[in-house]
C-alpha cells in the first residue's frame, strides 16, 4: 500500500501544527506581516489547511475561493511572494518535515507565483485608477 505525502508528514495534526507556525510567523513578519492585517488567522489555516492536503494527496476538503478570488484585493508584489515562499521554507524545515513532503510543498506553492502576482497586479491597478 502506497502512502501519501498527507501520510508522510503526520496527517492532519502535523499539517495544522505546521500551518498554526507559518501564520504565526506571517502575521508577525515585518515585511509582510501587514498584508494579514484585519484577516481572521483561524480561517485562513483551516483554508490552508485543505488546500495544502489535497495536493499532498490528503482529503479533498477545500470550498474556498480560487487562488485569484483569494487575492484579488491584495496589491501583492513579486517580493511579498517571496518573502512568504521563503518563510514557509523555514517553516517545513524547522518542523523536520520529510524532504519530499518539502519538496513537493514548495513546487506547488512556487508554481502558484504567477497566479498570485497576476492577481496583486489587478489589484494595485484598480487602487490606482481609484486615485485617478
Amino acid at each position: 500500500m502506497s502512502t501519501s505525502l498527507f501520510d508522510e508528514m503526520g496527517g492532519e495534526a502535523a499539517l495544522r501544527r505546521v500551518l498554526r507556525t507559518f501564520y504565526d510567523r506571517l502575521f508577525d513578519d515585518p515585511m509582510i506581516g501587514f498584508l494579514f492585517d484585519g484577516k481572521d488567522k483561524e480561517q485562513l489555516i483551516e483554508h490552508q489547511l485543505w488546500f495544502t492536503a489535497r495536493f499532498l494527496g490528503g482529503p479533498s476538503r477545500y470550498e474556498g475561493r480560487s487562488l485569484p478570488d483569494a487575492h484579488a484585493a491584495l496589491p501583492l508584489l513579486k517580493g511579498h511572494f517571496d518573502r512568504r515562499h521563503q518563510v514557509l521554507k523555514e517553516v517545513l524545515e524547522e518542523h523536520g518535515v520529510p524532504e519530499a513532503v518539502r519538496a513537493e510543498w514548495l513546487r506547488v506553492d512556487q508554481s502558484l507565483r504567477a497566479a498570485v502576482i497576476k492577481s496583486g497586479a489587478e489589484a494595485r491597478d484598480r487602487a490606482r485608477t481609484a486615485k485617478d
